[in-house]
């Protein structure tokens, strides 16, 4: 009994765990809450409350930008760089016009060429 109890309790443990960001190619969208990583062209644009890393997708079905609140800045260094490259944005979908992702650590951030 107590090895089934402690069974049951393991597996409804790691079904608790979140699911690792899976990336995304072509047209395919996460819904907002789920983690992804999303890759297309960098356009960087200010904005009224931070920095904005537009991906360009061509072909896909909805806008997908990371966000880079002011006061998280200076942990970018060289943001401007990345400029027309192709990046990949990893974190959590959220619903903002389009979809966006708020950047607050460098490592959602990776340049892929």
């Amino acid at each position: 009994m107590r090895f089934t109890l402690a069974t049951l309790v393991l597996v409804l443990a790691a079904s608790c765990l979140p699911a690792m960001a899976q990336p995304l190619t072509g047209r395919e969208i996460a819904a907002e809450g789920n983690a992804a990583t999303v890759s297309g062209r960098a356009h960087i644009e200010e904005g009224a409350e931070g920095t904005y890393v537009q991906l360009e997708r061509p072909g896909a079905a909805q806008s997908v930008a990371g966000f880079i609140p002011f006061g998280d800045k200076h942990a970018y260094p060289g943001l401007y760089d990345i400029e027309g490259r192709e990046v990949a944005i990893t974190g959590v979908m959220a619903a903002d016009g389009g979809l966006l992702i708020m950047m607050t650590d460098p490592d959602q951030l990776a340049v892929l060429s």
